[in-house]
């Protein structure tokens, strides 16, 4: 996943014309002029009083305003009345590393009414602050300057400055574990011979706690996308529910086990590894946790699927090998299915919102579902669109795959728009769900369904690409940014792929590649609009059926529809499994229907 948004930022993409849709019409103010100056030089009495910097106090006070609209959604690691009252004490020194990283990813969503008149390069103005943030946050070791930073990894992932971030991500990673934020504060002086010794004090209370815990999975988040945290690193309780937290309620909740990655080579069963370390108290109600907990575990099962099977080598002449693949293959599935399954009844409410006339999505259980889809189409993606010559080796089930992403695509077209039509119209949304929104209009029902099968593009490859647009065009905020955001390039890509799909016919997509089918010149500059195709009509394929009861599946035997090899080795076996009825009908993708997005309090995640 890591390569794949390197490799993004390095392409120039044509960016497309503003939608019509509702979703994506969001009003502009004028562009603000850039000036080539040393606006963002940083003098060295700035360094010793951050304070002095900073813009005045209704510019601040309306950044930090969008802060807590806009990015703690999906960042939740500031509990916002204590953060609010530290402002107001003479004790808040250490926030204002935190006030600059705000101010760079937010200055150009705040207010303009407030903003003095001679501020006319905003870009300058962030660009100093971040440059401020990065040189204070690596003089000490605070939890104040791992949440600037992390701030800053939001905006630059977003903003397309991908190789900006993963430096920032190296350092947060390996800080949280000297800091000992990857495990419990009980279980740092226990089992060791030898102390570590600790570089922060004791949390005052339940709630500090909470903050270093979600500042832990959010940093576990981003490495998630080039994993450096392993399970001998971690042993950390999930994130309580938002709700919670923000009124101070202490409970306690389940620990969440990562798995060995040293185990994940191609022939060693992980289906019994351990997923969980075991409490040392009783068993925890999982009513204590909310929806980031839950973008926590949909995020690991990404990494998962990318890192147990994507990225292991497979020679698909060797038919132990290819049974050894398609056994990964399965347990991988059932997993992501038991997970969507087991999911608490009261997220998977048909409501939407408890009121009929609102609609209240929240944003990490939204990004939740849509990543758990997803991994379903990651997954499942090489089975639906295997090489030819794979077919020469083994029969797979490559209908009933397709199938499955082409519901998860649907489903997630669904979500998004939905989501987008619903939010605050000024609303960013994660990198995170740009790329799945991504995933799922390049592979099905969009580009690659479209050139393998040769049916129709679907309708919802054209939502997808609306709400990419809406996604880009929101990022930007009131600023004409120099540069195109991640939202832009993915759409940049998709665009010009399609281009090249219509005006060739010989065109050779990559099922699994993403930057290598086009010829990329150029910088990454934004471009003029590109005209957006007009959707054509199309026949879908149908939908997986569900299927209530998973544990017959996790001990299937060979079935009825076997593949006649004439010798029943492993791999005759999987293939049976793979194509047995009962297995390719489970219920494997969450929709807009059968879920639940709304949070049942207010700071919900």
């Amino acid at each position: 996943m890591e390569l794949l948004l390197g490799q993004l930022q390095q392409q120039p993409h044509t960016r497309k014309r503003q939608c019509e849709d509702s979703v994506s019409d969001v009003p502009r103010s004028p562009t603000n002029k850039r000036r080539r100056v040393n606006d963002t030089l940083i003098e060295p009495d700035e360094r010793s009083d951050l304070s002095s910097s900073l813009p005045p106090p209704a510019v601040l006070e309306a950044v930090i305003d969008a802060y807590f609209a806009l990015v703690q959604p999906w960042i939740p690691i500031f509990h916002e009345k204590r953060f609010r009252r530290r402002l107001r004490s003479p004790d808040k020194s250490r926030l204002e590393v935190v006030l600059h990283a705000m101010v760079v990813a937010m200055l150009k969503h705040a207010d303009q009414s407030v903003l003095p008149a001679d501020l006319d390069d905003i870009e300058a103005v962030c660009e100093r602050s971040r440059k401020i943030v990065v040189l204070t946050a690596m003089d000490d070791l605070y939890v104040e300057n791992l949440q600037a930073l992390i701030i800053l990894c939001f905006e630059d992932i977003g903003s397309g400055r991908v190789s900006r971030a993963w430096p920032i991500v190296g350092s947060l990673t390996r800080t949280v574990e000297y800091l000992q934020l990857s495990v419990e504060s009980e279980n740092h002086d226990t089992g060791r011979v030898l102390q570590p010794r600790p570089s922060l004090p004791v949390a005052a209370d339940w709630v500090e706690e909470e903050e270093r815990r979600r500042v832990f999975w959010t940093v576990f988040n981003l490495d998630r996308w080039n994993t450096s945290l392993t399970s001998n690193d971690v042993h950390r309780r999930l994130p309580a529910d938002g709700g919670l937290w923000h009124n101070e309620e202490p409970v306690t909740t389940p620990f969440f086990g990562i798995w060995d990655r040293s185990a994940g080579k191609i022939g060693t069963l992980i289906a019994f590894l351990p997923t969980d370390k075991p409490s040392p108290t009783a068993q925890v109600d999982m009513s204590t946790v909310g929806a980031f907990a839950y973008r926590v575990e949909a995020t690991e099962s990404l990494s998962r699927v990318t890192t147990f099977f994507l990225q292991q080598r497979i020679n698909h002449r060797d038919r132990q090998e290819m049974g050894s693949w398609l056994m990964r293959f399965k347990e991988l599935d059932l997993r992501l299915v038991s997970w969507k399954m087991f999911l608490p009844q009261k997220w998977k409410d048909t409501n939407i919102s408890r009121q009929p006339t609102v609609v209240t999505m929240d944003p990490n259980l939204t990004l939740a579902h849509i990543t758990h889809n997803t991994s379903m189409i990651l997954l499942h993606q090489r089975i639906a669109y295997p090489p030819p010559e794979w077919l020469e080796v083994v029969k797979l089930p490559t209908l009933s795959s397709a199938e499955t992403c082409e519901a998860a695509a649907a489903e997630t077209a669904n979500i998004t728009e939905k989501y987008l039509g619903n939010c605050p119209r000024e609303g960013v949304v994660d990198s995170q769900f740009a790329f799945c929104v991504f995933v799922s209009a390049r592979r099905t029902p969009g580009i690659v369904h479209w050139r393998y099968y040769g049916t129709p593009l679907s309708p919802d490859y054209w939502t997808l690409m609306k709400c990419l647009d809406a996604m880009a065009t929101r990022w930007s905020g009131l600023v004409q940014a120099s540069r195109q955001n991640s939202a832009a390039r993915y759409f940049g890509q998709l665009n010009a792929i399609h281009r090249a799909c219509q005006s060739d016919e010989n065109f050779k997509l990559d099922v699994l590649g993403y930057s290598n089918e086009i010829e990329w010149t150029g910088d990454c500059q934004q471009t003029p609009p590109a005209a957006v195709p007009a959707p054509e009509s199309t026949t879908g394929l149908s939908q997986v059926a569900f299927h209530p009861d998973l544990a017959p599946m996790l001990q299937s035997s060979p079935a009825r529809m076997s593949y006649n090899t004439g010798s029943p080795d492993e791999l005759t076996k999987v293939t049976s499994m793979l194509l047995d009825q009962q297995y390719s009908e489970m219920d494997r993708i969450i929709s807009l229907n059968n879920a639940y997005f709304a949070s049942d309090v207010a700071y919900g995640t």
